[in-house]
């Protein structure tokens, strides 16, 4: 592993952000702050274990995204705490935007957001999902998609975040990249 290459590493671990991440981006908008993002080309080989879900096979940047499929029903997962990733308060309005591919008429996987009650005991405390087959209604198309939600008034930072794609009942793979969460100002 090259210096910068541990550098780049030891930097991204330090501050504390998701195991996926390659890092924050900057806001998009005046009124808006991203809270992570992932490209997934910083995800190979992280954790020790192999991800089922990473492939090279389809990617909207880079080489590597995430799917979803009848034999992968979860994809890699984004999962910390409220307070990990916004230090200091916790976010209310968020949005979260991705590009996915579906492959074929069985691409029916749903963006997921969830909220835990904490790293140790998932009660759910929130919970949206993105039906991918409505909001990308062609196939083989890296279409983006987003999915605007709130947090109720009762989330805490020790509320453990989870963003995934999950593949429900589909018949077919469905692919996810360049995922942002990002916190939206009122």
């Amino acid at each position: 592993m090259s210096f910068l290459s541990a550098t780049r590493l030891l930097s991204v671990a330090s501050l504390g952000l998701l195991a996926a991440c390659g890092g924050p981006t900057q806001p998009t908008a005046p009124e808006a702050a991203a809270l992570f993002d992932n490209d997934f080309e910083h995800s190979l080989g992280w954790g020790g274990v192999a991800q089922p879900s990473l492939t090279t096979a389809r990617a909207h940047s880079g080489r590597v995204a995430v799917l979803a499929s009848p034999e992968v029903p979860f994809s890699y997962t984004f999962a910390r705490t409220l307070q990990e990733i916004s230090p200091g308060k916790v976010p209310t309005q968020l949005e979260l935007t991705g590009w996915v591919l579906r492959t074929a008429a069985g691409s029916t996987a749903r963006l997921v957001v969830q909220v835990d009650a904490s790293a140790t005991d998932e009660s759910r405390v929130f919970y949206a999902a993105l039906p991918v087959a409505e909001a990308v209604p062609k196939f083989g198309e890296w279409t983006a998609v987003k999915l605007p939600f709130a947090l109720p008034a009762t989330a805490s930072g020790a509320n453990r975040l989870k963003v995934y794609l999950w593949n429900d009942a589909g018949t077919s793979p469905t692919y996810l990249d360049d995922v942002v969460l990002t916190e939206v100002k009122k």
